[in-house]
């Protein structure tokens, strides 16, 4: 098989771009950007995936389709978030598809899901009724000599991450603190790890520069009022999605008056329900759904930030925002609970508010919008991504691997 002396960096999704700008930034011409252009029969949110990926791209970096050079070609380093999966039906993935539907259904129908989630922390359902015959498996190790995993958030589980599979497909984990590196090097036995920090979210412009590139984006935002940013996330469970957005409307809407809310929908959400968006603007909110949003900038040119679950939660401790947590039901809250994500644990010091606290809230939100002491913040983001003084430089980092290709 051919071996092609480039740093092969596989894209999943549109918005990992952003995730791998600073790193590609000084050394693009060493970068081949592979596509992810496979059909998924159970993600409907990846469709035109690909072509929204290339649109991004513009025609400035050098890229392939993942189909062109799968089992064709490897790529002498190449760099992943571990999101690209090749769906095919093969006699282990029919048995977990055979238990689902049956075993699995009836522990969901029966209830007895939940009491084995309560004693082992595992609902056993495998997939439910939404199983499918596919199984899916990852494709770095058919695409790369040296393989990296790239890490995409920290809001992974305490119990789960890293997938147990990923210790004989990657040789390298960038991390972005000592909590995903502990978790790896204590499931994995001689493992190198990186700590890179969150570089996506460094070397941003100041609070004027990015509320001024923001400002001129979005339309109708009124500049003597404080800003909002409600950054919803997209909450799968049981057998389906937790409409996560609607059931806040009538809450928030209700700031409306008072402060300048930006909400950006989950990119997932937008494809899947893309009524949502119209529904949103009709009410008042300003809409952000540009695909190549610099987050880094959107979190900078905001006053405070309502969150809920996943790796928007992270990201405003990383940037230091004053943030507030919605919650959605205290069934899925619990869940997380058990299953120890790491943005659980930051329930236990930021405030939360379920959906029928809205006057707390919007109290809270007035509170918040006062206070501008900083030693919660400053504390939150030390206890979760450490001071920086462990953190390697990206672009250090990315210097040397290009120097690799040229020994």
């Amino acid at each position: 098989m051919k071996v092609i002396n480039k740093i092969g960096i596989l894209v999943s999704w549109p918005r990992e771009i952003d995730m791998f700008s600073t790193f590609t930034e000084d050394i693009l011409e060493d970068v081949v950007f592979i596509v992810d252009d496979f059909k998924y029969h159970t993600q409907e949110e990846k469709y035109e995936n690909a072509k929204n990926i290339v649109e991004l791209l513009d025609n400035k970096k050098d890229y392939v389709f993942l189909s062109k050079v799968l089992r064709k070609s490897k790529y002498k380093i190449l760099i992943s978030t571990s999101q690209t999966l090749n769906e095919k039906i093969t006699y282990k993935s029919y048995l977990k598809y055979i238990y689902s539907k049956y075993v699995g259904s009836f522990l969901l129908f029966s209830g007895l899901s939940e009491f084995f989630l309560k004693i082992i922390g595992r609902s056993l359902v495998a997939d439910g009724k939404n199983a499918t015959k596919f199984g899916r498996y990852q494709v770095e190790k058919e695409l790369g000599v040296k393989v990296i995993k790239f890490p995409k958030g920290l809001d992974v589980s305490k119990l789960t991450y890293p997938d147990k599979q990923w210790e004989d497909i990657f040789d390298i984990y960038f991390c972005h603190s000592k909590v995903d590196q502990d978790l790896i090097t204590t499931k994995f036995s001689n493992v190198k790890c990186i700590n890179i920090g969150y570089p996506r979210y460094d070397n941003m412009p100041s609070v004027e520069s990015a509320k001024k590139i923001i400002f001129n984006e979005i339309n109708n935002i009124d500049v003597s009022k404080p800003t909002l940013l409600w950054i919803p996330t997209i909450i799968r469970y049981k057998d389906g999605l937790i409409d996560n957005i609607r059931v806040w409307i009538p809450s928030i809407r209700g700031l409306l008056s008072k402060y300048n809310v930006i909400i950006r929908p989950h990119p997932k959400i937008v494809v899947i329900d893309p009524n949502i968006v119209n529904e949103l603007a009709d009410i008042g909110f300003l809409l952000d759904i540009k695909k190549n949003r610099n987050l880094g900038v959107l979190y900078k040119s905001v006053d405070l930030v309502l969150a809920d679950y996943g790796g928007s939660v992270l990201s405003a401790i990383y940037m230091k925002n004053k943030l507030i947590l919605l919650n959605i039901m205290s069934e899925y809250t619990r869940m997380r609970e058990k299953r120890m994500y790491v943005d659980s644990d930051v329930r236990g010091s930021v405030n939360s508010f379920n959906v029928d606290d809205g006057v707390l809230l919007a109290k809270q939100i007035d509170n918040d919008i006062q206070d501008n002491s900083k030693s919660t913040r400053n504390r939150l983001k030390k206890q979760y991504f450490g001071s920086g003084k462990d953190c390697k430089d990206i672009k250090e980092i990315s210097n040397e691997l290009a120097k690799e290709l040229h020994i």
